[in-house]
């Protein structure tokens, strides 16, 4: 497991649980305000039962199969970390229906963490996976703009998976959240 030393590192690490659901469509919404940091990740993969659930919250339970990663820490770290803001965290799936992820953080809290390099998350979530598009919408006080990669893959088709084309939708998302 990667380090989450931000709150962009734990979206990049549920937004690859989402791709790992073998969803073909997940959704990101991100607010940012001055003193609340709010995200939700939903997909529509394999979803997960009420036990199921409880496990994923386990910090000694995972999934994976890499001999390396033994622990399922993330979504355990984000549930502690947000609520240690005094924001909360809420998971909901459905065997065979998907997954939603929310979590608040209270960005005035002592105890919360940096927000971290936005654009370089929302950058890598669109390329995740080819076979898995997004829809992600990024609202920073009441300013927004929107990507949807799978409206991009049919226009582009495969120049979207171009280096030169994927330098330009970075310096994209970057010159969107300078705008903020």
């Amino acid at each position: 497991m990667a380090t989450l030393k931000t709150i962009a590192d734990h979206i990049m690490d549920i937004c690859e649980n989402a791709v790992r659901s073998k969803s073909k469509l997940c959704e990101l919404y991100i607010d940012e305000y001055e003193t609340s940091f709010f995200f939700r990740i939903s997909d529509k993969g394999i979803g997960m039962d009420e036990q199921e659930v409880k496990k994923a919250l386990d910090p000694f339970y995972t999934t994976k199969t890499e001999r390396r990663k033994k622990f399922g820490m993330g979504l355990p770290f984000l549930k502690f970390s947000s609520e240690l803001t005094g924001g909360n965290f809420k998971i909901t799936s459905e065997k065979g229906y998907g997954t939603v992820v929310e979590v608040l953080f209270k960005k005035d809290s002592i105890d919360c963490q940096p927000v971290g390099d936005i654009a370089q998350a929302i950058f890598s979530v669109v390329y995740l996976d080819h076979d898995t598009d997004w829809y992600i919408k990024r609202t920073k006080n009441s300013e927004a703009y929107e990507i949807n990669s799978s409206d991009m893959k049919k226009e582009y088709g495969e120049t979207f998976f171009s280096p030169s084309f994927m330098k330009n939708i970075k310096d994209l998302i970057i010159s969107l959240e300078n705008e903020f």
